[in-house]
């Protein structure tokens, strides 16, 4: 492995379990930067493929402290479907659809659970229950991803003009 590869493996790495734990640590609740960094990394990769492994990896980080659960696939499959996407729409609307995506398949994976019943009724209950905890997750991901954005301003314009 050439060195500058050897730099992107470990800054995936460092970037994966930096991420991780900002899932772990207190902060307020679905208020992380998993879906910013989700939307955001194919944004400057322009490759979802670069942004599911950091991504699911700081999941999985996340979800070996808090625990295993029988909707990880659900939870997966939406990160991994706002990371693509984001490569078919500009930054500001990717960071509002993915909260939305997260939401519409995450939700429906708790459905599918049998807990509200196999229902239209059940399906719509569901929804209602899960709202409360919508406006974070997207707050966050505009927050992060806004943030994201500054430093990536801020770094090119520094690199290039000194």
């Amino acid at each position: 492995m050439d060195r500058h590869n050897l730099q992107l493996v470990i800054w995936a790495v460092g970037a994966t379990l930096l991420l991780g734990f900002s899932r772990i640590i207190p902060h307020p609740p679905n208020f992380t930067p998993i879906l910013a960094v989700a939307v955001f990394i194919p944004f400057l990769t322009n490759s979802w493929k670069t942004a599911v492994p950091i991504t699911l990896g700081a999941m999985f980080i996340g979800d070996l402290y808090w625990g295993l659960h029988s909707y990880m696939a659900w939870t997966y499959a939406a990160v991994v479907l706002s990371s693509i996407l984001a490569l078919n729409v500009k930054l500001l609307t990717s960071s509002i659809l993915a909260p939305v995506l997260f939401f519409i398949v995450t939700n429906f994976g708790v459905w599918t659970s049998g807990y509200y019943g196999y229902t239209i009724e059940g399906l719509i209950a569901c929804y209602i229950a899960a709202i409360p905890f919508f406006h974070m997750t997207l707050l966050g991901t505009l927050v992060y991803t806004g943030a994201f954005f500054a430093i990536y301003k801020y770094t090119k314009k520094k690199l290039l003009f000194g």
